[in-house]
């Protein structure tokens, strides 16, 4: 496992190793504005089967970490312009928002679910990190499967030494994760709540005046 500080991510040799190791299928655990995530590649078959063994998990979808909304809008159906201005509102933020996958991607890597879960994480480091690698990354917390989010690194790499890059932002404050947001139901719904969930309730609010 190679340990890649936060601070030091965007630094060309490391942006390199990191690459390298989604092309290879890779598994990577990184910060967020939340938890600390598993991820790979997140258009990469490989990759799924790769965290679904770190986690012991099979049979849910994972969301997908967007590093723009150029990125966002490559992999979603559509986005209605007056809804488009509400969501940049929210995002980068502490939301994860559920559409209608566009053609570029392959039902298989939602695993029937007919939905695809979208974050724009609120860190800019790591927005920069992925929109440099050129590819979303795979969005699910740093735990096995039924077990709490671990956000001390040096836990999620006693947890996962399976794990080809550990990118250590230090121990995350409390999170209850992101708060889930279903545009895909007429009127959208909150179907988890999570940090800044008020927020999003007035997203919805907003939606319906």
């Amino acid at each position: 496992m190679i340990v890649v500080p936060f601070t030091d991510v965007l630094v060309p040799a490391n942006l390199r190793r990191i690459g390298d190791c989604l092309r290879a299928d890779g598994v990577i655990a990184y910060p967020t504005d939340t938890l600390y995530g598993l991820g790979g590649n997140f258009l990469s078959y490989a990759a799924h089967a790769a965290v679904d063994r770190l986690k012991g998990r099979e049979g849910a979808p994972y969301s997908a970490a967007v590093g723009d909304w150029a990125m966002l809008e490559s992999l979603v159906r559509g986005i209605p312009a007056g809804l488009r201005e509400r969501l940049q509102g929210l995002l980068p933020g502490k939301f994860t928002f559920l559409f209608a996958p566009g053609p570029a991607v392959d039902p298989a890597l939602l695993k029937g679910s007919g939905k695809i879960g979208v974050r724009m994480p609120g860190l800019k480091p790591l927005l920069e990190l992925i929109g440099r690698l050129g590819a979303p990354l795979i969005s699910t917390s740093a735990n096995r499967s039924l077990r709490p989010p671990l956000q001390d690194p040096a836990l999620i790499a006693r947890e996962f030494p399976g794990l080809d890059i550990l990118i250590d932002g230090g121990t995350l404050p409390s999170s209850q994760g992101s708060t889930v947001v279903d545009l895909t139901a007429d009127p959208p719904i909150i179907v988890r709540k999570g940090d800044d969930e008020p927020k999003a309730g007035a997203f919805l609010a907003a939606g319906r005046g």
